[in-house]
């Protein structure tokens, strides 16, 4: 028989959650009692598998980061990054004319070309980088922990499928693209609330995508936009009220801002909150932090 093993931390990494828009709309479970604007100066580009996976082992990767500036240097899709990479001057030059291209066929070119550079999509070269240098990471600090994935450690969050579904939705099919999220996040949400209810599992860090996804969409229709962001506050107030003698702590890659058009892009900051009054200063403090924390040192 599996001995009972209530969490005694648990974090939800909600990727692209907007401190502004929680702060805005006062999302008591999202904001705990404590919660703060994190800096992302520790990062030359603002990308996904970079920050997520420097959580989890307390270094910032510099080749995982130079693979991300180099996709970034080529592109100007840069922005979406919100990273200042020089150019060279013919390349300012074609990407001052590449820039009146429509929006969905940079995409298009930045997803099937740019990031294949390596031979391999740049998701795909660095979704599970922390497993694959085997570097040392905060599971190793607990008796039995769980996670659902976690970009840099095994969850590709832009897979072919994820590529083909925004591809359809850069050219009209929104329908298709918000029913694969959604399909997406309910398969999260159950897996988080099973490990939870199992109560087998000494640490938890449980990822998220939903919020991410749906802002780079609707970043500039916050009423659309307020129903995911509640979702996710309830979903939370779940984990609080089940359990009250655990560490929560809350926290994401980055933010999300408008742009002059519609599309979403990654802002210099991210969130952070935790139901203990501790704070932190940068993502990567999480990583001390939970160690701090952990029954094994």
């Amino acid at each position: 028989m599996v001995e009972k093993l209530p969490p005694e931390i648990i974090v939800l990494g909600i990727d692209g959650l907007e401190y502004n828009l929680v702060e805005k709309w006062r999302l008591k479970n999202i904001m705990q009692k404590t919660y703060c604007k994190l800096d992302l100066s520790d990062y030359n580009i603002v990308v996904t598998p970079l920050i997520w996976g420097s959580m989890l082992t307390g270094v910032v990767d510099k080749r995982v980061m130079k693979i991300w500036e180099k996709a970034a240097r080529i592109t100007d899709l840069s922005e979406m990054f919100s990273v200042d990479i020089k150019q060279k001057w013919w390349s300012k030059l074609f990407f001052k004319l590449f820039s009146f291209l429509p929006f969905s066929i940079k995409n298009w070119i930045n997803n099937n070309i740019i990031n294949n550079m390596h031979g391999v999509n740049a998701f795909d070269l660095t979704a599970n980088y922390v497993n694959d240098k085997k570097l040392k990471n905060i599971f190793q600090f607990f008796k039995n922990p769980w996670t659902n994935g976690i970009p840099g450690y095994g969850k590709n969050v832009c897979d072919h499928l994820k590529r083909k579904s925004m591809d359809k939705m850069l050219s009209g099919d929104e329908v298709s693209y918000k029913s694969n999220i959604t399909k997406n996040y309910k398969k999260d949400k159950l897996e988080l609330l099973s490990a939870l209810n199992k109560q087998e599992y000494d640490f938890i860090f449980w990822y998220t995508s939903l919020l991410d996804e749906i802002g780079h969409l609707y970043i500039s229709n916050e009423i659309y936009l307020l129903d995911y962001y509640l979702e996710i506050n309830n979903v939370i107030g779940k984990v609080i009220d089940s359990y009250p003698n655990a560490r929560i702590y809350i926290i994401s890659d980055h933010g999300m801002k408008r742009t002059k058009v519609k599309w979403g892009l990654h802002s210099d900051h991210a969130f952070f909150s935790s139901n203990t009054k501790e704070s932190i200063k940068k993502p990567i403090d999480i990583y001390n932090l939970i160690l701090k924390n952990a029954h094994l040192k």
